[in-house]
């Protein structure tokens, strides 16, 4: 039998109903040189993020060698580094209305592409070779690496009033870390970006965008803001699942699937009740299990929780688990096809455990 000695186990719960950034991979092409460009010295501000937008092959260097980088970054070679690092695929058929466009032009396929995806406005005029002030780059990259915008934002700038059509666009990303302001109250909309400027400011959107797929951002949308889900311990929640697949199997029940979306899930639920300092089912803010699932787009038919607190280890998780008959139901029921197991940590150094059940 389990002795609880200072474990807490949570009532467990079911509801049972009736029923996206991009990572980076390498292309085919050979990568550059550690001489990456002329004009870009090894001290450069800049020069990690130029040179992984080279060697990825989404800028390039002029045909002398040179980088360029405090010149001024033109809108189509801004579309066409954009549409590269996105991975888009060039072969689409769609033509936009632009008459000082034509086909022949070295990045008409990238802009075509970004146009179809409503990344670039469509209309008469493109201005190819015109620069790119630092409002319409917030734009541009909100929409291409598919951050969320909204109007409720801790960035503010003095020189970014109400009115501004870009406001939003503008503090989102701010707030996500992928922009600055050129100090601590102005922002300088209409100032035109280089390719320096450009260049890292690609990489730090790549490098949110791949967090976000990889769940370990989530967007909010009761907070309007992204908030971090990395799991505490990975291999201790693959731990719990393995376990409790055990007393499944040992029933002859199909073992659950690991849920990576589900498991995301669990972080946000363990970090709320540490956060929030209450340890039941029902989240003051969040409110139900399956309306947290709701919230976070989570698709299911049915839903349970298990949670813990103050539990050592996955082996003594899941013996305090099969032990009290509410949480061993959720375990071992028929119908659940997927889990995923979350740990928080509050202050005192204590684990708060959440698994989630779900079958779609």
């Amino acid at each position: 039998m389990f002795k609880k000695v200072s474990s807490v186990v949570g009532m467990s719960l079911i509801l049972l109903t009736t029923s996206y950034a991009v990572p980076l991979t390498n292309t085919s092409e050979e990568v550059l040189a550690a001489n990456i460009a002329k004009d870009v010295s090894q001290s450069h501000w800049a020069r990690s993020s130029i040179e992984r937008m080279l060697e990825k092959h989404y800028m390039t260097n002029d045909q002398d060698g040179f980088f360029r980088p405090e010149q001024p970054i033109t809108r189509a070679e801004a579309a066409a580094a954009i549409a590269r690092s996105m991975q888009l695929k060039l072969d689409t058929d769609y033509s936009p209305n632009f008459t000082d466009l034509s086909a022949n032009h070295p990045y008409y396929k990238e802009i075509c592409a970004l146009v179809e995806l409503g990344i670039l406005q469509n209309g008469d005029c493109f201005n190819p070779d015109a620069p790119l002030q630092r409002a319409q780059i917030a734009k541009m990259l909100t929409l291409a690496y598919q951050i969320e915008v909204d109007s409720q934002n801790n960035s503010k700038f003095s020189d970014v009033n109400d009115g501004n059509w870009a406001k939003d666009y503008i503090e989102s990303l701010a707030d996500v870390g992928v922009i600055k302001g050129i100090n601590a109250q102005q922002f300088a909309p209409n100032r035109l970006v280089t390719r320096a400027q450009f260049a890292s400011l690609v990489e730090r959107s790549l490098d949110f965008s791949t967090k976000v797929t990889n769940l370990e951002m989530a967007y909010d949308y009761l907070s309007k803001s992204y908030i971090p889900t990395k799991n505490y311990s990975p291999t201790m929640s693959n731990d719990v699942i393995r376990l409790v697949n055990v007393e499944r199997q040992k029933r002859k029940l199909q073992p659950l699937n690991f849920d990576a979306a589900l498991t995301q899930i669990a972080v946000i639920k363990a970090q709320d009740m540490v956060n929030r300092h209450y340890f039941e089912h029902e989240s003051p803010y969040y409110g139900m299990p399956w309306d947290l699932a709701t919230i976070f787009d989570y698709p299911y038919t049915s839903l349970g929780e298990n949670i813990g607190r103050k539990i050592p280890t996955p082996d003594a998780a899941v013996k305090a688990w099969m032990a009290s008959p509410a949480h061993r139901e959720n375990i071992l029921r028929e119908n659940y096809t997927n889990t995923g197991v979350a740990i928080a940590v509050d202050s005192n150094g204590y684990y708060y455990w959440v698994q989630l059940f779900s079958s779609q």
